[in-house]
């Protein structure tokens, strides 16, 4: 008769198998924040890119701390604490309508800033008014997320800008995901409408997370930055654009390599790719992020994308006038 020793297991062989099972669920991060992405159809080197820069993404726990409670009129608020790409300490503020029912289901916004500005507390209770669940979210380097990283203005649009993997942009793109990962923790939360609305730097950034992002519905850009960079430095005569020009000034060995880390931020080359509906805020009189760069990125998008310009005669690089209401109106239509 053989011995049934081998299938009979001991309290200890248990316990040695729950551990070496929970380490290689650990190990593969099955208890991270999912991550939606949708690059399959990116070019081969842009979607090698961002599939790398997400596993490094997912391996940081967000560790998500809530602050306490604000009240102002029908909306309250709180600070968000967060960890993001690099394991950078960042900071949001989320604002929600006052009295959610139970089991109600709202849209929400993640808000994105401009360059050298900081996620607006004032932006988000504005969306909250109107319904939605608002994070506007502090980038790395900006606002209260100084704690681990600050380059400093100027400074930031050039850090690491000849070492695409740390470069400051992909870590202010991958904080906007991490921002994302945020919403799905809340359960008052539809997480089938989610939309994403950004300004300069934020609107730059706002089209490329809808490129790499799926959660996000519908996306709204207002004065984008970050739209076929090589036309926008040709004519842009303020703002962050200027110091790419000087580094490569005092930096000329490095052309090839700054040229190579851009074409990971510029939406030009993402445009094909941008099938969520999207409208896009355009001030003629733009001379930071000018209309040139702005419109050829836009001729770009996709003809079976739902898309809507707004262009704005004798604008500069403001907030255009009622871009916050066609915001509302664009993802109430999406």
């Amino acid at each position: 008769m053989k011995s049934t020793k081998s299938y009979i297991f001991t309290k200890k062989n248990i316990l040695i198998f729950i551990v070496f099972f929970l380490v290689q669920v650990l190990s593969l991060n099955l208890f991270s924040p999912r991550i939606f992405a949708d690059i399959s159809a990116l070019p081969h080197d842009i979607k090698n890119f961002w599939t790398g820069r997400l596993a490094e993404l997912k391996t940081v726990r967000p560790e998500f701390e809530l602050g306490s409670i604000m009240k102002n009129g029908k909306v309250i608020g709180k600070d968000v604490w967060f960890k993001g790409y690099g394991n950078a300490r960042l900071h949001g503020y989320l604002a929600e309508p006052a009295n959610i029912n139970a089991n109600s289901k709202l849209p929400a916004v993640l808000l994105l800033h401009g360059y050298s500005d900081y996620g607006r507390p004032s932006w988000a209770r504005q969306y909250a008014r109107m319904g939605f669940v608002a994070f506007a979210i502090d980038a790395r380097g900006h606002g209260k997320s100084r704690q681990d990283y600050n380059p400093g203005f100027p400074g930031l649009m050039v850090d690491n800008i000849a070492d695409s993997k740390n470069y400051s942009l992909v870590g202010v793109i991958l904080d906007a995901i991490r921002g994302m990962d945020f919403f799905e923790t809340l359960p008052e939360v539809d997480k089938n409408r989610i939309y994403v609305s950004g300004s300069s730097m934020g609107g730059g950034s706002a089209m490329i997370v809808s490129a790499i992002d799926d959660r996000v519905k519908a996306v709204a850009a207002g004065v984008p930055f970050l739209n076929n960079i090589p036309e926008s430095l040709k004519t842009a005569d303020g703002g962050p654009y200027m110091e790419v020009k000087q580094y490569l000034k005092k930096h000329p060995q490095d052309k090839e390599k700054v040229w190579d880390t851009l074409k990971y931020v510029d939406v030009y080359n993402y445009a094909p790719y941008l099938t969520k509906p999207i409208i896009v805020g355009v001030g003629l009189d733009d001379s930071i992020c000018p209309p040139e760069g702005i419109k050829s990125t836009f001729e770009r998008l996709p003809q079976q994308t739902k898309k809507q310009i707004y262009e704005v005669p004798k604008a500069g690089h403001v907030v255009l006038p009622g871009w916050h209401e066609k915001n509302k109106k664009w993802f109430s239509e999406n």
